[in-house]
Parts: structure tokens; sequence; C-alpha cells
């Protein structure tokens, strides 16, 4: 009996083993062993010291692009921080700046923990930003785990460690084992972060990993992260299956071949259908259109030099403008002296356009700079020879509002490119309006409305205070009211300028301008509704946002934000930064030379604007283009920048003006 009722025991469990298996008989493959292994293959190295970037293109199953590593100031550590967090913000508000140093430990039993990892928690949280280091490994079932290569420095471990610091399986040895090693950890662990050896050993694993690579599974590919403070671009691929290729993109970058290491958490999370946490700012990466290196080639390359361009382009401009104004005057006195402002402020005008230009372009550095220069200049001469004094403003105005608006429908191709748009390599924003264009634009437009709606009547009045000429009329006002509405559109729209400081910008000038516009006194009402005004864009623009599932950064931390302290973190994480800012290298300096000028201006308005006297129109556009650079100021996190861009667009505007040509110039 015992023996029966033992065999009858036996039965049941068997029978019981067998509907298991036919239950995950039922269950697709896919869902049964989704894997993702996150590599990093280090640059150069014996053997094949080509760049990572022409060794991804080589294996034609692999999907490339670029990777913007991390937020301003490069730090191998914070770039393996940011995408073991899913979420970045300015190296800036960190306190410590720095990322301490991290070293990985193995444990007796086969896990690992990255020593340091304390401290980068303790400096985390000084970063007025939801940021978890960890997230990533954390969020896995059982944790990740970490093959490398023996004697060799294991910064690719800090992606493998979960919040506490902890690896829950770590592996060194030999390189000729490091892809079977890999696959071990795989039969254990659904993530494993591995650092490729240099050169063609490096390569021969990666050829290795992908002739074991299945088709439910997920393999990205990374550059190590160099041990350099210069912004970077890391060159990545991704096989999902065999023949895949492609390219790579996001919606956080929007950019096609560029995506953010913030993508990377994402994207393995839904690879293995696990929940992507709200406070993870990164998204999914696509692997979408044609495999084009050459393009990634160009693009990196014509980001690396930008930054490094500014300053000789700007001090070309400026000392150019000083030798046109010596040579003019030398000729012609002082009627050649103001042909000279006034041809060298239209020529500052007409920069924004020619850098675009330029940055279809590409040239190298002095065919840049001499290009700059020579168009711009050229365009300040013609435009003051053929346009009648005082509007010659409205055609660099014109010109520039519209070639940049097309470029934000398009994609920012060209706003990226040049030197006075955002940099993606910088991480900060990939794509629409940075804060130097943001105010530059605005006071453009500001005087483009006031040369495009000046009257000649309003010259008349020789001895009227400057502005109390007859040209103010509600249809007037209608304009720039409808102008604004449709430029904010533009600035702040997530999938056109993504500003959301921009609109606030744009819509303390406009309401300005249109206040001043308006005939009669204002009134207490209306100079609410002129306060008001960026407050009621901002909330135009987050349900323009919602509609169109514009998806931009002021959707993801603002609107998505899980609770007041998210919000408040984002305000004080902006004036950090604003501070910061203010009191880098010369800025101080800069700042207060252009709040002097304002003062100046503002203090001998009168005399300084004699030759204008009776325009409303123009007085109400400079007015508005003065509040537009201080409300940038104010409400972004570049703070003076702008102000400093919007007063010198303002003194350049100022210089035309102010030298009208006299009779038998």
């Amino acid at each position: 009996m015992a023996v029966q009722a033992h065999a009858r025991r036996l039965h049941a469990v068997f029978a019981l083993l067998l509907t298991f298996a036919g239950l995950a008989a039922t269950v697709p493959a896919d869902a049964l062993a989704q894997r993702a292994v996150l590599a990093f293959l280090p640059a150069g190295g014996e053997g094949n010291p080509d760049p990572v970037l022409d060794r991804l293109a080589e294996r034609p199953q692999l999907a490339i692009g670029l990777v913007g590593a991390t937020q301003g100031s490069f730090f191998p550590e914070q770039a393996m921080l940011d995408i073991s967090a899913g979420s970045r913000t300015s190296i800036n508000v960190y306190d410590p700046r720095t990322p301490p140093h991290m070293v990985l430990v193995l444990g007796g039993d086969d896990s690992g923990f990255v020593f340091g990892w304390s401290r980068a928690l303790r400096r985390a949280d000084t970063a007025l930003a939801q940021i978890e280091p960890g997230l990533l490994a954390g969020r896995i079932p059982g944790g990740a785990g970490y093959a490398g290569v023996k004697g060799r420095t294991h910064l690719e471990a800090i992606a493998a460690a979960d919040s506490e610091g902890v690896i829950a399986s770590a592996s060194l040895g030999p390189v000729s084992d490091l892809a079977e090693r890999v696959g071990r950890l795989l039969a254990r662990h659904r993530l494993v972060v591995t650092g490729l050896p240099s050169g063609d050993r490096g390569d021969a694993v990666l050829d290795a990993l992908l002739r074991a690579h299945q088709p439910q599974d997920l393999l990205i590919v990374v550059q190590t992260p160099p041990p350099t403070k210069k912004p970077q671009l890391l060159p990545a691929a991704i096989v999902r299956s065999p023949g895949a290729g492609g390219g790579l993109s996001s919606r956080t970058t929007r950019i096609p071949g560029i995506v953010a290491a913030i993508d990377i958490p994402v994207t393995i999370l839904r690879s293995l259908d696990l929940a992507v946490p709200s406070r993870v700012k990164g998204q999914a990466i696509r692997v979408e259109g044609a495999r084009d290196a050459d393009g990634l080639r160009a693009i990196s390359a014509r980001l690396n030099v930008l930054n490094g361009r500014k300053i000789p382009v700007i001090l070309a401009l400026l000392v150019t403008w000083a030798a046109l104004a010596l040579v003019l005057g030398t000729l012609a006195d002082r009627r050649g002296l103001r042909a000279a402002m006034r041809i060298g402020g239209l020529a500052m005008l007409w920069v924004p356009a020619v850098l675009l230009l330029t940055a279809w372009l590409a040239p190298g550095r002095t065919v840049e700079v001499v290009t700059v220069v020579a168009a711009t200049f050229a365009l300040g001469a013609l435009t003051d020879r053929y346009v009648r004094w005082p509007r010659g403003p409205l055609v660099p105005a014109a010109v520039a509002v519209a070639t940049y608006a097309v470029d934000l429908a398009f994609g920012s191709q060209l706003i990226i490119r040049s030197l006075l748009g955002v940099n993606p390599r910088n991480g900060s924003r990939f794509y629409g309006l940075g804060n130097e264009l943001e105010s530059t634009l605005v006071v453009l437009l500001l005087v483009g409305l006031g040369a495009l709606l000046m009257r000649r009547s309003d010259f008349d009045a020789e001895n009227a205070p400057f502005g109390a000429g007859p040209g103010r009329s509600r249809r007037a006002a209608a304009i720039v009211a409808i102008t604004g509405v449709v430029a904010a559109v533009f600035v702040g729209a997530g999938q056109l300028g993504a500003d959301v400081g921009g609109v606030i910008t744009v819509g303390a000038g406009i309401a300005v301008m249109t206040l001043l516009m308006t005939p009669g006194t204002p009134s207490r009402r209306a100079i609410l509704l002129v306060a008001l005004t960026p407050v009621a864009a901002v909330a135009a623009l987050a349900l323009l946002d919602v509609v169109t599932g514009g998806d931009g950064h002021f959707t993801r931390t603002i609107l998505r934000a899980d609770s007041p302290q998210a919000l408040w973190d984002v305000v004080a994480r902006r004036y950090t930064l604003a501070f910061n800012v203010l009191t880098r290298g010369a800025m101080p300096f800069i700042t207060l030379l252009a709040a002097l000028s304002v003062a100046y201006a503002v203090r001998h308005r009168e005399r300084i604007y004699a030759p204008l006297r009776g325009s409303p129109a123009w007085r109400a556009a400079l007015t508005g283009g003065l509040t537009a650079s201080i409300a940038g100021a104010l409400f972004n996190d570049s703070g003076p920048i702008l102000f400093v861009f919007g007063v010198f667009m303002l003194g350049c505007v100022t210089s035309y003006v102010r030298n009208n040509p006299l009779p038998g110039d």
C-alpha cells in the first residue's frame, strides 16, 4: 500500500510537470528569453586603431549612430552614471562638480561592488533633479551581470550596478573567453554589461557576440567613454535581429543618427518588457532610415569645431567694424563715420542669417571666418544703400526670422550646425532654439516690426517727444499681437523650437510692443494683461504640447512632474545654472557693461534716438526688445547671456538709427 501511494504521488508530480511544460510551450519564446547585452568598445588599440565608428560601420548587421554622452563638461564616470540612471542634468549643479573615483571590487560569492558608490549617491542628491544612479540594474529582477578583462580598469561596471552599488554577478578573466563568459552570465541575468578590450581583440569579441546573438535579444555597443573633459558624441550601434541595419534615432534628440545616453536604459527596459519609471527622462532608441556612416562623420566633425570658432568670428566682426569706421572716417570724416556705423550695425543684424549659410557649407575655419565677415558687411552695405533709412533692419530681420522658421519646421538641421545654434555635443539641447538665438531672434523680430509699421509722417513732428507721433493704431497693435502668437508657437512648440523660456521672452516683448502701439493711455487692466501675458503663453504652450504630442523637454520635466518637489527642483536648478553663468569668467563684467549701456540709453533716450522722434512704432519696438531681453534673463537657465545678446542687438540697431544720413550723404 505504501509503495502504491508513493507511486501515485510520483505520477501526480510527473503529470504536474507535464502540465507546466505544456503551458510553457504556449508562451512565445521571445517572452521567455528576452535578454540584453550592453557592450563598451574602447577606441584605439593594437591591430586596429581605426575610429570606433569605422569599426562599427564595417559590420552591416549593426544599426549605427552617435550618443550624446553627458550634459555640459564631460567626465567618463558621469557618462556611466547617467546611463545607469536614465536621467541627467547639467554637471554645474552637482556638488561637488566632479564625480567621485569609482572602482570595481569583487565579492566572495561572484558578486561585485562599486567602491565610491555612496559618494556618488550623496552627490546625486545635490543635483536638484530626480536622478537615481543604478536605476537600470535595480529595475531588472535578479540584477545585472558584468563581464570584463582582468587587469583592466572597469569603468563600464558602473552601468551594471544597482541603486546600492551592487553587481549581482561579476566575471573577470582573460580576453580569450570573454564572449563565453558573457553567454554564461546571460543564462542567469537578463542584462549583461561587458567591457571589451581595445583594438583587434575587441573586434574579435564583438564578432563573437554577434555570432551568438539571438533574434529576441538586444545588443547595444557604445564606445567606452574616453578620459577627457571635452563634450563627446560617442559612436554606438544596436542589433535586434540579423540584417536589421539602419540608423539610430530617438524623440530625445529628434536628429537622425544621434541619440542620448539616457535613452539606453529606456531601450533596454522596454526590450525586456519592464516598466520604465516616470523619473527616467530618456526615450526609446529606434532603428530606422538608412545607414549613413559618412553623414555621421560629417556631422560629428562639424559639431566638434563649433565651440572653438565662436570667439574668432566675433572678434573678426568687431575688428572689421572698427577698421571700416577708421577707413571711411579717414576718407569722408563725419559723413564716412556715420556710414560706417550704419553699415556695421546692419552687418551685425545679418549675422544670424549668414550663419545658416555657413552651417550649410560647413567650410574650414579660415573660410568660415572670412565668409561670415565678408557676407555680413557686404549685405549691410547693400541694405544701407538700397533700403531707405530707417527701414534697413526690416530686411535682415525678415530674412533671419523666415529662414529660422523654415529650418525649425524641418528639424533644426542647419541650426544645430551653426555657430549660434544649439550643439548636441553639449547634451543640454539637441534641436530647436538655444538661449543665444532666443534673445537675438526676438529682438530682430520686434525691430523688424518697428521698421515695418513706422510711418513717414511720424517724422514730420520735429519737436515731438520720442514716440508721441500719430502712428499708433489698433490695426498696428493687432499685427504685432498676431505675429507674436505665431512666433511663440515656433519658439516654444515641442516639435519646433522647444524653448519654454523663449515663449516667456517672446510674450513679454510682444505684449509691451502691443500695448505701446494701442491708441490712448494704457489702463490698469491693460497693464495687468501685459504682466500676465508670459504666464498665459506658457499655459497655451502646455495645451499645444498636449494636443500635438510635442513631447519636448517642457512636457517631460514640467507637465509630467510627479510631485511639487520635482517642479521646485526645476525652478531651483534653472536659477542655480543662471547664477553659475553670471559668475563665470568675464561674464560679470560683460553683464555690468550691458546694464550700464541700457542705463545710459534710457537716461539720454531723447537725444540718442532723436532721429526717430515722432515714431511710436520704433519706440514700441525698442522698448519691447529691452523688455524681452530682461525677461529672457530672468526666466532662463542661461540668465545673463540672453540679456547680453539682446542688448548687443539693440546696440547695433541704435548704431544704425542714430547715424541717420544727412542731406548730401
